[in-house]
């Protein structure tokens, strides 16, 4: 017989530490009001190093060749510079970005990751293949 808490579609997603990205559209699934900042900023630093990226890890901030991301309250404020940033405005308001903004120059970008997806991976992918390349 099933309890009287039932689980809710929080506790699913954070045990199963599943990819319900699709949920954005019904609203307030994507963008949870409070990010953990660190646990973002942790996992782009073993995303940035597989990517062969050299990071290291200061306080809460994480330096690597081209910028650094900040713990944030709201999430992880990523900094990024490089020549010819293969970015689009757009590409910083998907579900999960907050506060983005690329240089008209397009040789740098800051935006707050408020989630690690595969919108925010795919992004930072494009950026370290970019800097890796030039």
């Amino acid at each position: 017989m099933m309890s009287s808490e039932g689980r809710g579609l929080d506790h699913l997603m954070e045990q199963n530490d599943t990819e319900l990205t699709f949920l954005s559209a019904y609203g307030g699934v994507g963008d949870a009001p409070k990010s953990d900042g660190a646990a973002i900023l942790a996992a782009l630093k073993r995303f940035l190093i597989a990517g062969g990226m050299k990071a290291k890890l200061e306080d809460q901030t994480l330096v690597f060749a081209a910028g650094n991301a900040i713990v944030m309250e709201s999430g992880c404020l990523l900094t990024f510079e490089g020549q010819h940033l293969p970015l689009v405005e757009s590409d910083l308001t998907a579900s999960g970005f907050c506060d983005g903004v690329l240089s008209k120059k397009r040789n740098s970008v800051s935006v707050c990751l408020t989630a690690w997806n595969q919108e925010q991976r795919r992004l930072v992918e494009r950026l370290v293949e970019h800097h890796m390349r030039g």
